[in-house]
């Protein structure tokens, strides 16, 4: 029997759902309270080389497929400290961040006073968001998404693209290696797999780019390769580790104290040094037109 567009579309987002699994119903469960510690950390990467090279090669690739932020209305969801919505208000965008976490937001916030940027920064999930009441729906002329859980299924994404009036932009994980120690403890002590959906296997943007496809959209794609290399304290490595780990996969008493231990032993003069091997996606497209 051949298969008909509907027919695929339907499969995939069965195939979507599957892949999810058990980790998906918990919900929000410690999210907030999750990246609010990570708060600091992410923020620093605001004014870093790294930080700032990125935001650059993410605001190239949109004015590669055609927008233009001066005057723009944007939506940035799971914002963070502001990766993308402060250089995007710099340009000249009206940009309305939202995010989870508290935190984060005020990062953001302490930006957007001290150098008078039009930002409107919400506190809200996108997981449950109401975009009719919020007054989302066609208003924006990109929606943005990057690296960021707040677009996880079928539903947020769609959601993403009702708020949409021409653009939107999605970025996430294609294959992540993620630092020896991960890979090891979630096999070893956790009895875990390592290909989870936005674990250390990756394959995030799999998922979206198929749906759209499927669709009939065919979005600008950018696809980036980096390695990284980090020394940091032994137990401040291991105590960033479980609370990584605990995110996604409980960690006991007994786990936390082999955590530890393993790292202790993998120390050099009490220096752990961790490494990344990670490649992720990007991608464009207009919600009013497909190509």
């Amino acid at each position: 029997m051949e298969m008909t567009q509907k027919d695929n579309v339907a499969s995939w987002i069965d195939c979507w759902k599957a892949s999810m699994g058990k980790r998906e119903k918990k919900m929000e469960v410690g999210q907030a309270d999750f990246w609010n510690k990570r708060s600091d950390e992410f923020a620093q990467h605001l004014t870093d080389t790294k930080g700032r090279k990125r935001a650059g090669e993410i605001l190239g690739f949109l004015e590669e497929t055609g927008f233009r932020a001066k005057g723009a209305r944007v939506l940035d969801l799971g914002c963070g400290p502001g990766t993308l919505s402060i250089p995007l208000a710099r340009a000249g965008a009206d940009v309305t961040s939202l995010d989870i976490a508290s935190g984060m937001l005020d990062h953001l916030k302490e930006t957007a006073k001290k150098e008078d940027l039009p930002i409107n920064a919400l506190e809200c999930s996108w997981w449950t968001a109401d975009i009719d009441k919020l007054g989302f729906r066609s208003r924006f002329d990109l929606v943005l998404a990057s690296m960021t859980p707040a677009v996880k299924d079928v539903e947020t994404l769609d959601r993403m693209m009702a708020c949409s009036k021409k653009y939107c932009y999605y970025s996430n994980f294609l294959q992540r290696g993620g630092d020896r120690a991960h890979r090891e403890l979630l096999s070893t002590i956790l009895k875990k797999g390592t290909d989870h959906h936005h674990g250390p296997g990756g394959g995030a943007m799999l998922y979206p780019f198929m749906y759209l496809y499927l669709k009939g959209y065919r979005p600008d794609v950018k696809i980036s390769h980096r390695r990284w290399k980090e020394e940091q304290n032994w137990a401040e490595a291991a105590e960033r580790t479980i609370e990584f780990l605990s995110h996604e996969h409980p960690c006991n008493a007994a786990a936390k104290k082999k955590i530890l231990a393993y790292y202790e032993q993998a120390a050099k003069d009490g220096k752990y040094r961790m490494q990344s091997d990670v490649y992720t996606g990007m991608m464009v497209w207009t919600v009013n037109g497909r190509k």
